[in-house]
């Protein structure tokens, strides 16, 4: 082309729990607006892209949480079609930069109800490109409202800088080739956690190892496949395919087939790790002689849509006899508590506190426990935690919901998982740090809005019959055909 190719950039991004009571807040989000945002796609500047020229607008991303409170996904809303129509003038292309499994407040399909809204401020014939966490839940609403689109291949995610450059590649291609794919969708009655899907263990491994190589089939442009998000209740909660290229019939034929193999796969997902009640679980990590042992708290996982701050596990630590006298030790990472914290810091480093740690943010499934420990290490500002160590447990306390998944992450307040008889988190699979450190790891089916026995959850809109929660259905995978315009 001549001239450059005009490519606006916005979008939120949010894993979205509906079991949880926590709700998300506009201030949970981290607001990217403008030339900040190119940090996300430093790929643009390569020579492959130089036809490009980007408008980033804004883009919206939180951690996983509840699901987001209407008004402010509105608002959210109203300043990216704010910014569309800002611009001097629209643009050829638009890429529509989302998680997949965003949940709002009396929206049962968030991002397509975002996408229309974005779709009814551009001209007809803009193409649409988007990128997804695999974890996302595809509907048939949103997959006829984009051109090309595209998702991660990887469990824990390590390829989600290339997911992105691959959608605007595509985009690019829409361009190059002057047409709009085809797009075969095959939604698959079967709804797994990460914690069974990980592509690092099978059956996940051989589902997508093959993904790569199909892409390339003649006709194919990309085919992508998504496990899913298992914590929404609602009709679009399921694994799904996506393929798209200018053959028809190729198009098709390999999403079914990559369908019908999921499918096929179904009773061979399990959990990637031993689980088990926390009484079972902390009992073989006390009794293995491999160290370091972690076990994950996995109910309340804030990194899949949990509140973070249910004090279940932590009450049995603390009353288990080898903690209490000290004769083990542990670290349980984390409960976010605003209000313990600043008692902790207001004590100071040495002193002893009691404080009423956790379930304020979900009462449901937890209530407060009283805890009284040593005040032993604080870092103080924007990223405020705390270590409270009540015996032999040394129990981390942060200002809000936070990950710890690094090594530093334990380093930075003085603890050490390597030095650890028992590291606790609270997360479903092991991040590649702490998978890299653990030479045991079992998987507490703890409650929480994010609870990995998830099929004893009590669906209401869930999609009939659905595996695992219904055995005994047949089913054939039959692609749904979309685009395809010259």
């Amino acid at each position: 082309m001549s001239r450059k190719i005009t490519m606006a950039i916005a979008g939120m991004h949010i894993e979205s729990g509906t079991f949880s009571p926590l709700r998300s807040r506009m201030g949970d989000f981290l607001a990217l607006r403008g030339d900040e945002m190119l940090t996300r796609y430093p790929f643009l500047a390569d020579k492959e892209f130089t036809e490009i020229e980007a408008f980033p607008l804004v883009h919206f991303r939180a951690m996983p949480g509840g699901m987001i409170v209407r008004e402010d996904y509105e608002t959210m809303k109203q300043e990216i079609l704010d910014c569309l129509r800002a611009l001097e003038k629209m643009p050829d292309a638009f890429y529509f930069d989302v998680h997949g499994a965003m949940t709002v407040e009396g929206s049962v399909d968030a991002e397509a109800n975002l996408l229309a809204s974005i779709r009814a401020v551009l001209p007809e014939g803009v193409v649409v490109t988007c990128s997804q966490d695999l974890h996302g839940n595809v509907s048939a609403s949103l997959v006829a409202m984009v051109d090309v689109m595209t998702t991660y291949r990887t469990a824990p995610h390590v390829d989600w800088m290339e997911t992105r450059e691959r959608a605007v590649r595509l985009l690019l291609r829409c361009f190059h080739e002057k047409t709009k794919p085809f797009l075969a969708y095959v939604p698959i009655p079967v709804l797994v956690s990460g914690e069974m899907s990980s592509t690092e263990y099978e059956p996940g491994r051989s589902l997508y190892a093959p993904i790569a190589k199909e892409s390339t089939t003649p006709g194919v442009w990309d085919a992508s496949l998504w496990v899913g998000y298992a914590w929404a209740d609602q009709s679009r909660a399921m694994a799904s395919v996506v393929v798209i290229g200018n053959d028809r019939n190729a198009v098709k034929k390999l999403a079914e087939k990559i369908a019908q193999r999921y499918w096929d796969a179904r009773t061979k997902f399990a959990f990637i790790t031993e689980a088990g009640p926390v009484k079972w679980c902390v009992e073989q990590a006390l009794a293995s002689e491999e160290k370091p042992v972690f076990c994950s708290d996995a109910g309340d996982n804030p990194t899949a849509g949990g509140a973070g701050d249910v004090t279940a596990t932590l009450k049995f630590l603390l009353a288990h006899d080898d903690f209490l006298s000290a004769k083990r030790s542990a670290i349980f990472a984390s409960i976010p508590d605003q209000a313990a914290l600043a008692k902790m810091i207001s004590a100071g480093v040495g002193q002893q506190v009691e404080v009423e740690l956790g379930g304020k943010l979900d009462p449901v499934h937890g209530s407060p426990l009283t805890v009284k420990g040593t005040v032993v290490s604080l870092i103080e500002g924007d990223d405020a935690q705390g270590v409270l160590k009540c015996g032999g447990v040394k129990v981390i306390v942060s200002g809000r919901r936070r990950p710890y998944h690094l090594r530093q992450d334990f380093l930075a307040l003085g603890l050490d998982p390597l030095m650890t008889d028992l590291t606790v988190v609270k997360i479903g699979y092991l991040e590649p740090e702490l998978k890299a450190m653990a030479r045991r790891h079992w998987l507490i089916l703890s409650p929480g809005g994010v609870r990995a026995d998830y099929w004893n959850l009590d669906y209401r809109h869930l999609s009939r019959p659905m595996f695992p929660m219904d055995q005994d259905f047949s089913w054939q995978a039959q692609a749904q055909l979309f685009g395809g315009e010259s």
